[in-house]
């Protein structure tokens, strides 16, 4: 891990979770980095808070108009309306019984948390993992925690056969945001050599490589494809099926079938 990336950390867990760190100096390029890398994972309202909290650091020296573009960038994606998508999965099976657990329990905190991790582990399973999804599901454990059902929440977990997955996603809260075992009771995880390989990825990892994986009709006649973009989908999907393997087959060819959609008529 790089110095622009050990302090975009920093200032995300402060941002997030008040956890304060020193910073290390940096140039005016790299402070510039760090502003599109919190970009390309969507948490620039959390870094912003974290440097205004460290402003009269002496290792903070970002230019004023370093700055503006910080406060503009985090207004913006402050006021963004998000779109709340469906949970579903792709398995018919573990479908159902999710689609069960949402018509049984609405509006269920619990449930939401639920929610919050399938979410997490279908992303995991289709483009990478989201930073701002995992930065997510450590604030909404923290802030409504006096309200969970953390035995309800493993009984569904079972149910989804999602157990190792979430460990996966409870190991990157305590590596990256260092989120204590204890506040995540519903699983048990602990950080290994690969859990710490995944957390690098992350941060190295632009989701462009998961969104031009489309199909596109060539002159031939025959379906011709982002073949670099293919190969990296099916090595991705590859590395993580043994995350999730009854809900891993489905979603790649779900996600196959979604890129023939897009073939021209």
């Amino acid at each position: 891990m790089d110095i622009i990336q050990r302090n975009f950390l920093r200032l995300l867990k402060y941002g997030a979770f008040g956890q304060r760190e020193q910073i290390e100096p940096m140039s005016a390029w790299k402070w510039n980095r760090l502003f599109h890398i919190s970009q390309m994972h969507d948490v620039t309202p959390w870094v912003y808070d974290g440097i205004l909290a460290y402003k009269d650091d002496f290792f903070l020296q970002i230019r004023p108009q370093q700055m503006e573009a910080w406060r503009q960038a985090a207004i913006d994606a402050d006021t963004e309306i998000q779109k709340e998508e469906e949970q579903k999965l792709t398995n018919p099976l573990l479908n159902h019984t999710l689609q069960q657990f949402i018509k049984d329990e609405k509006d269920s905190p619990t449930l939401e948390l639920l929610l919050k991790i399938i979410r997490i582990a279908r992303c995991i399973l289709t483009q990478g993992i989201n930073m701002k999804d995992i930065v997510e599901l450590g604030v909404y454990l923290r802030t409504t925690k006096d309200t969970l059902d953390y035995q309800q929440l493993e009984t569904w977990i079972k149910k989804l056969r999602m157990e190792k997955i979430t460990r996966l996603e409870a190991a990157l809260l305590i590596h990256l945001f260092a989120i204590q075992p204890e506040e995540i009771p519903f699983t048990k995880t602990s950080i290994s050599k690969k859990t710490i390989k995944i957390a690098e990825d992350i941060l190295n990892t632009s989701s462009e490589q998961a969104a031009d994986w489309y199909f596109t009709q060539g002159k031939n006649v025959f379906v011709g494809t982002n073949s670099g973009a293919m190969m990296w989908h099916v090595r991705h999907s590859a590395k993580y099926m043994g995350y999730y393997p009854s809900e891993a087959f489905t979603n790649f060819f779900a996600n196959f079938a979604h890129s023939l959609s897009h073939i021209e008529e």
